[in-house]
């Protein structure tokens, strides 16, 4: 048995790896900048094309999406065309902190994503005191704990971040509590780092993620939102949160013992949300049925005076035939003839399900070659596309989900996913077989997501190096190792040697034999 060691990993949820290394180069983040200059630092590969969702999942599980089943918030029910919120308590794999806690480890872990309160964890568990998009409200192990918090820190004033804000005082307020959010997760942290020397402590901080989402247009001046008086007026709420995350990095390493090792672990990036997901459906009709022909006059007039009721009108119309409409056109009935439809998969990558038979209710797509020949040509028909404003392709890739992806949960994921080019935005795409195609995206959303992520590494032993890039399944092999824990099933592959060196030769060796690159 090798010597005993701790590890507090700190994770900054969405905080971009470029803006860190700008303003850690402009002097702004200087704990992250010191970090980055003396220890040991890589980048992070997220699962392709799913990577939005499935992030903080792949991380906690140390699988991929195809064994653990989560990619969106809402998603398709395999053998149905129902899509349903995708609760955590659904992931299909283990958390390591509950691997961890059967093997004797004390652990603490407040607000990872997109996950539940375990109640097998030896130690505490806080869920959704403060994150993104919370899934189920504070859920906290012990029960009682979550009253503590709220009397202690309070409750998080945000809660789903989501808003039209166009007034300089509405994003002024929305920044300050994010930073106040902020300042009371530090010393949440600060109070159970205190209270015991955990074996493993994970606190992450979604602040990042909440202000990229909503104030991107403030930050970035080419954006077609971009609003010179709020940003006159309030300067960069970006720019704003990390610095107050840099320091609140500071005071947790502060905090940890000299023979605890830290990750930092900045999961994925942001950028502009330029992407046409939000016409995907209109897109994907388009090529089945075709360019769509003029309705015949006496449809066209009913649809106009249609439109020209009063809103008074039309409500308890639409109340009264919706009984009607459900029995005649059941929620399945316009895709029980199509070949392709779009499901849910964020908006950064499209996603695509071909209409199989022997899989969804009603499939018109053959198994074998009329699936490959299907994907094919849906492949081709969806390169053809252009962005009609600026003549250039709209489409970087389409992934086939088969060639990355297999496991238990494989049938849960899309079948095509459809990479857009996102440097400019999106709002009229042709090709010769859908003609022009139009759309406006009315989300309030101005950041998403990108790919890339970051870690740093700190501790005993832990000197400067670049150490590449590693998989965000990595992380929780990587954990197990450090702690002498096993975690036999994962996809990922520690890479706690080439920050440590050598932990425990036989054990080390066993694990890697038994943890195959997914």
């Amino acid at each position: 048995m090798g010597e005993k060691r701790r590890v507090v990993v700190i994770g900054l949820d969405a905080a971009d790896r470029d803006l860190i290394l700008k303003w850690g180069g402009e002097g702004k983040l200087p704990v992250l900048q010191r970090l980055l200059a003396s220890r040991a630092s890589g980048a992070i590969d997220n699962p392709d094309g799913l990577y939005v969702g499935a992030v903080w999942p792949s991380f906690y599980t140390g699988v991929s999406p195809a064994k653990h089943s989560r990619y969106c918030f809402v998603q398709l029910r395999p053998g149905s065309y129902e899509v349903k919120p995708f609760h955590p308590r659904e992931v299909q794999a283990t958390p390591f902190w509950d691997a961890f806690s059967d093997q004797g480890k004390r652990v603490a872990v407040i607000d990872v994503p997109k996950t539940y309160a375990s109640e097998t964890i030896n130690g505490v568990h806080i869920v959704d005191w403060g994150t993104h998009d919370p899934e189920d409200g504070l859920r906290t192990t012990p029960p009682e704990l979550a009253a503590s918090l709220s009397g202690s820190y309070g409750i998080d004033e945000i809660q789903h971040c989501n808003a039209f804000r166009t007034k300089a005082d509405e994003f002024a307020a929305f920044r300050d509590a994010l930073l106040e959010r902020i300042d009371r997760k530090v010393e949440m942290a600060r109070e159970f780092l205190r209270r015991e020397p955990w074996d493993c402590f994970v606190s992450v901080f979604s602040e990042s993620h909440c202000v990229g989402h909503q104030c991107w247009h403030l930050h970035d001046t080419a954006h077609p939102k971009h609003d010179p008086g709020i940003r006159e007026a309030l300067g960069d709420p970006i720019e704003q949160v990390y610095i107050a995350l840099d320091a609140a990095v500071g005071k947790l390493i502060a905090e940890v013992g000299e023979d605890t090792t830290v990750l930092l672990v900045a999961s994925h990036g942001m950028g502009p949300h330029y992407d046409a997901t939000f016409m995907l459906d209109a897109i994907l009709r388009r090529l089945e049925d075709g360019p769509v022909q003029p309705r015949p006059p006496t449809q066209r007039g009913m649809f106009r005076l249609w439109s020209l009721l009063p809103d008074t009108w039309r409500k308890p119309l639409k109340f009264l035939t919706a009984p009607i409409k459900q029995k005649v056109q059941p929620p399945d009935w316009r895709l029980r003839r199509r070949r392709y439809f779009q499901i849910p998969n964020n908006d950064v990558y499209g996603g695509i399900r071909i209409n199989l038979v022997g899989r969804e209710p009603h499939g018109t797509v053959q198994p074998g070659a009329d699936y490959e020949a299907c994907c094919a040509q849906l492949t081709r028909d969806l390169l053809a596309l252009v962005n009609a404003d600026t003549g250039k392709p709209l489409v970087k890739r389409v992934i086939k989900t088969d060639d990355l992806y297999s496991g238990r949960c494989r049938e849960w994921l899309p079948d095509l996913m459809v990479e857009w080019d996102r440097s400019t935005p999106v709002a009229r795409v042709s090709s010769a077989k859908t003609g022009m195609v139009e759309g406006t995206y009315r989300k309030c959303r101005t950041g998403d997501h990108t790919k890339a992520g970051l870690f740093v590494a700190a501790g005993p032993g832990i000197g400067h190096a670049e150490l590449g890039e590693v998989s965000i399944m990595d992380f929780a092999p990587t954990l197990a190792e450090i702690l002498n824990a096993d975690l036999p099933d994962a996809d990922g592959r520690s890479f706690a040697q080439a920050l440590l060196g050598p932990i425990d030769a036989a054990q080390t060796s066993e694990r890697v034999a038994r943890a195959p690159k997914a």
